[in-house]
């Protein structure tokens, strides 16, 4: 038998049973719903963020080409280390710094005389050879250019430490430049074209107009040591990592020599092979032929041409960055230098940098900022 308080809370109990699983479904939909706002509201932050970030690394970059510097908060991309080139325009009377990481020139200096071949010691003070005139020309980076007149026509200059040794053709001889004064002259039997500084800084080799001849001169002694005879038409030589001196062939290949000026190996190419560099890891050289308008890769291990890449207009000399990546190519036809990915082998700019690009030499990556 049941009471009748009993009967009364009996529809109160189902009531409150029903009541609680109300409750339990409700609240479940009201946690999820608010959960679900909660993460629309956390992902609209997010997309604000990220559209704020995108911004900012868009401010970073135009102040970064526009050469600036301003703090852009954590969020900015830290700037690319530099990677520079002198060039010499022999059109354009000029001698351009150019940053070939970013594809622009960064400054110009007049030289007028039509500069030539180019190079860069190991302080960043560039000189370049005013060919269709009697002087060279010396340029710091944040410096005036200084003229030295030393008579003849200076065709190549190469660095060895401080010392600038020049090739004079017309005067016939070597000059020695050091502090801005001409110290010396080595006279030889023949016009010199080009040179390269021994590994050591103690020799130049040289090639020698009209004749199949390399002269070694000894910088300390300033005297002739010898001649080597070589039986090719020698036109640029330069020293590899490994010691070995790489000349290049009026009538198209290049030839590798022992430090004696034994004959070690040669590499047919194109036409008329005519400048080259290699990679600091001395694995790979970048060789121009102006004629056939196509820049060689060479494993300077095993002599083998590994890549033929064309250029449009006139290639002449080629710069590999110290770090290894780009390759600096004048075209002095068109007046650019080209950029290209050395792993890749793929071009990555065209910077035009003036009338009759020639020489070009890569900063050493110190004196780079």
């Amino acid at each position: 038998m049941v009471s009748g308080s009993h009967k009364t809370l009996r529809p109160l109990r189902r009531g409150y049973r029903c009541a609680l699983v109300l409750i339990g479904l409700v609240l479940p939909l009201f946690a999820a719903s608010c959960s679900d706002g909660e993460r629309r509201g956390q992902q609209e932050a997010q997309r604000g963020d990220g559209k704020q970030s995108t911004e900012t690394s868009g401010r970073a970059a135009e102040t970064e080409e526009s050469g600036t510097t301003q703090a852009a908060g954590p969020r900015a991309r830290q700037p690319k280390p530099r990677a520079l080139v002198w060039v010499g325009l022999e059109g354009a009377n000029r001698i351009a710094l150019v940053d070939v990481t970013r594809g622009k020139v960064v400054a110009r200096r007049q030289a007028p005389g039509g500069p030539h071949n180019v190079t860069v010691a190991s302080d960043g003070t560039a000189a370049a050879t005013l060919y269709g005139s009697d002087r060279i020309v010396l340029v710091r980076p944040r410096g005036r250019a200084r003229f030295i007149e030393l008579g003849g026509s200076p065709h190549d200059v190469k660095a060895a430490g401080s010392l600038f040794v020049v090739a004079n053709e017309a005067g016939q001889h070597l000059d020695f430049i050091k502090g801005g004064k001409r110290l010396a002259s080595v006279p030889l039997i023949a016009e010199p074209h080009d040179l390269a500084i021994a590994p050591g800084g103690d020799r130049a080799w040289v090639t020698l107009n009209g004749t199949d001849e390399l002269a070694i001169v000894d910088l300390r002694a300033r005297q002739v040591v010898r001649f080597v005879a070589t039986g090719f038409r020698p036109h640029d030589l330069l020293f590899a990592p490994d010691r070995r001196l790489w000349v290049t062939d009026w009538q198209g290949p290049v030839h590798v020599f022992d430090r004696r000026g034994r004959v070690k190996g040669s590499v047919e190419l194109g036409q008329e092979s005519h400048h080259l560099a290699f990679t600091p890891d001395g694995r790979q050289a970048w060789i121009t032929d102006h004629a056939a308008r196509r820049i060689f890769v060479v494993d300077a291990r095993s002599l083998r041409v590994i890549a033929a890449l064309p250029v449009s207009g006139g290639p002449h000399h080629v710069a590999i960055t110290p770090d290894g990546a780009l390759a600096a190519v004048a075209d002095h036809e068109s007046g650019t230098v080209v950029v290209y990915d050395v792993k890749r082998r793929s071009r990555v700019h065209v910077i035009e940098v003036g009338a009759g690009p020639h020489g070009v030499w890569a900063v050493p990556p110190e004196r780079t900022q």
